[in-house]
């Protein structure tokens, strides 16, 4: 497949919407064949109140699993020294904050406070945290009518829909019509998604758009979670969507990563001044339509994004190569532990074997040696009778002392000659009972010797067949990397069909908005005067400092299914 019809579509809703809004250009290049990610970023003007010394740039990349669950936050931020000062106070929650871009050091003050000596330079620096995204999303995923995880739906065919519901986490107390009330920060959420045509077939889609290049299907949805809650909208008049849904004829179902930008610029552009009554709204919503007219022309805020991406993916690689390598080095040195246990097991059977022989002949030598015995005790017994001596019965337990007072008693050299000949028996029949009962020991140890070393092997077999599966498993991850790489690289070049996907945004989104105004709507314009105040308070998500301006924007990444 040529790059033209790999081209996908990715959606970019984080650049300012007023009037000289700050542009972003860059370039991202991936070369295969090094397996390196070249990223060049040029900032272009940017506009600032002119009170201001210090604006923060805030773009928040959320990374997660394939129904939306957040795995991780990652959070870079640009402070623009507009005013060349040397130090630059700034707030923030972020832990592990690093200057990605210079050696400018910082101090940590009471709170969350940070002065940055920047020495009149502008300050780029990353971090990370576990603080509650201001909006978030769950993805579902049902087959043929019925629910089913993720995991599950690789490789089945059916009828599937693929529902993205988006949710507004925030709360800020307002009043509307001398009455306290809680208000939302409006946020505005677009997401794009990749569809192979081999996969997905008759596609249908509900509050989105589809664009269909023959090989791939690009879906952009486009939600405002919470907006109707807190306009205190009636659904029959208006609805404003906060869902984004797919159906489709699906065939060894897989899909490849989503893409959803989120930002609440659409609304804090706006001018509050000129929503006091319909025709301020009015007002409005003509500068609104101009300011999307502004943001369907421009999209290079999406290779920042995509850059980043790109960067950090290359770190992904580097790593997972690290993995590889030493899982093979386990692998190996497992083999040789598996092939010892193998001997270790051969020689544990041998010496089982021949002392279980021995033990099993113990018994008769030990049998015949006592024979032996009572035969030279019966010999003396009728040796003494003869020699006329009265003694009592010689037996293997009482001879020594019967003989020791006789030869006390006539001091005969025979009884001597006698006493010797079976002490010399005795000893030779206590030590063949030693040996036999050593050997049945011995024999015992053997066995468990021999189960110690079966277990041995078979940890080791099953450790060595583990480790080889390891080492498979990071192989075949490690050669699909690649295609991770290209699958941001299809994000990034597909940015040039970004306006088809803002058109839709506008006709299907913005165009209620401002329908809106030509109905008698109660309050519909002091509510829409304090939710652009209160976006317009909204300006950064980890912290900012009190005589700074910014803006933010949040990048979501889904992991692919496959």
């Amino acid at each position: 497949m040529n790059n033209t019809a790999k081209k996908v579509i990715s959606i970019l809703l984080c650049t300012s919407l007023i009037t000289g809004t700050i542009g972003y250009g860059a370039y991202c290049a991936f070369d295969k064949e090094n397996n390196k990610t070249d990223v060049i970023c040029v900032k272009e003007n940017a506009k600032t109140a002119p009170d201001v010394q210090a604006s923060k740039d805030e773009t928040v990349y959320v990374l997660a699993g394939a129904d939306g669950s957040v795995q991780k936050v990652i959070v870079s931020d640009w402070l623009k020294n507009t005013a060349g000062v040397s130090d630059i106070s700034d707030s923030s929650v972020l832990s592990g904050i690093e200057n990605v871009k210079g050696d400018e050091d910082f101090t940590v003050g009471s709170g969350n406070s940070l002065v940055w000596e920047s020495g009149g330079n502008d300050i780029y620096y990353q971090g990370s945290t576990d603080k509650e995204l201001p909006v978030s999303f769950s993805v579902s995923y049902k087959l043929d009518g019925k629910d089913i995880s993720p995991a599950d739906i690789i490789g089945k065919s059916g009828k599937a829909t693929i529902r993205f519901d988006y949710k507004n986490n925030t709360s800020v107390n307002a009043e509307i019509s001398g009455k306290q009330e809680q208000l939302c920060v409006p946020f505005a959420m677009l997401t794009g998604m990749i569809l192979d045509n081999d996969v997905f077939r008759n596609v249908e889609i509900t509050n989105g758009r589809l664009v269909n290049d023959g090989n791939r299907t690009v879906a952009a949805g486009i939600a405002f979670p919470g907006l109707q809650e807190s306009l205190k909208l009636d659904s029959e008049i208006a609805e404003i969507p906060d869902y984004f849904e797919i159906t489709a004829d699906v065939t060894d179902f897989r899909m490849a990563m989503t893409v959803t930008i989120a930002a609440n610029d659409l609304f804090s552009s706006l001018s509050t001044g000129k929503i006091e009554s319909t025709e301020g709204l009015d007002s409005s919503m003509t500068e609104l339509t101009t300011a999307m007219d502004q943001l369907i022309k421009g999209s290079s805020g999406l290779y920042n994004g995509l850059c980043e991406l790109l960067k950090k993916s290359d770190e992904l690689v580097k790593g997972i190569d690290k993995l590889a390598d030493g899982s093979k080095t386990l692998s190996d040195g497992i083999k040789t532990v598996d092939s010892g246990a193998s001997e270790i097991q051969s020689g544990a059977n041998q010496l089982n074997e021949g002392l279980k022989s021995l033990d099993e002949n113990s018994s008769a030598l030990n049998s015949g040696a006592k024979e032996v015995f009572d035969s030279l005790l019966a010999a003396a017994n009728a040796q003494l009778q003869a020699s006329g001596l009265v003694l009592p019965e010689l037996t293997a337990e009482n001879y020594g002392g019967i003989l020791d007072q006789a030869i006390a008693a006539t001091g005969a050299q025979p009884l001597i000659d006698l006493k010797a000949q079976l002490d010399g028996y005795n000893s030779f029949y206590q030590g063949l009972l030693s040996y036999t009962a050593g050997v049945s020991q011995a024999a015992g140890g053997a066995e468990t010797l021999k189960g110690g070393a079966d277990s041995l092997k078979a940890g080791a077999s099953q450790l060595s067949t583990g480790a080889g599966e390891l080492y498979n498993g990071l192989k075949k991850l490690q050669e699909s990397t690649p295609a991770l790489i290209e699958g941001i690289k299809q994000l990034r070049d597909g940015s040039q069909q970004l306006s088809e996907g803002l058109q839709t945004f506008y006709d299907e989104g913005i165009k209620k908005l401002v329908s809106l105004v030509d109905v008698d709507l109660a309050g519909l314009t002091e509510r829409f005067q304090a939710m652009t105040e209160i976006s317009r308070e909204y300006k950064v998500f980890s912290g900012i400092s009190d005589n700074m301006d910014g803006n933010v924007k949040f990048f979501f990444r889904t992991d692919e299914i496959e």
